[in-house]
């Protein structure tokens, strides 16, 4: 089960985009087959939907909140749009999938 709240699902199409329109191209500059025997190639690829994923999360999140006054004890409350994934913020899934990105560029043979 996935749990996400507004855009936090972006996390997981950003990185399988990136993973994908990375096989395509190394396949074709590289031939038939590069992409799974390359050591750089996946790693490559999810840095990139890192950088991706952390500048949208951050411009999904930096939006400013709508002010709403109650009215019987008349306080103010900012209701502000979350977007999460697992209940981790988007950015941060964008330092989470880097990490993982020189990880498996380390430890692949």
């Amino acid at each position: 089960m996935i749990i996400w709240k507004g855009w936090g699902i972006l996390a997981i199409v950003i990185a399988i985009v990136c993973s994908v329109a990375m096989q395509l191209l190394c396949d074709a500059v590289f031939g038939a087959g590069y992409y799974r025997s390359s050591r750089w190639a996946m790693p490559l690829a999810l840095l990139l939907a890192s950088g991706i994923i952390f500048f949208v999360g951050q411009k999904l999140n930096n939006k400013p909140g709508k002010v709403v006054i109650d009215k019987e004890t008349n306080e103010e409350y900012i209701l502000k749009s979350t977007h999460s994934l697992f209940w981790i913020p988007l950015r941060y899934w964008g330092i989470v999938t880097a990490v993982l990105a020189v990880w498996m560029y380390t430890v692949s043979p």
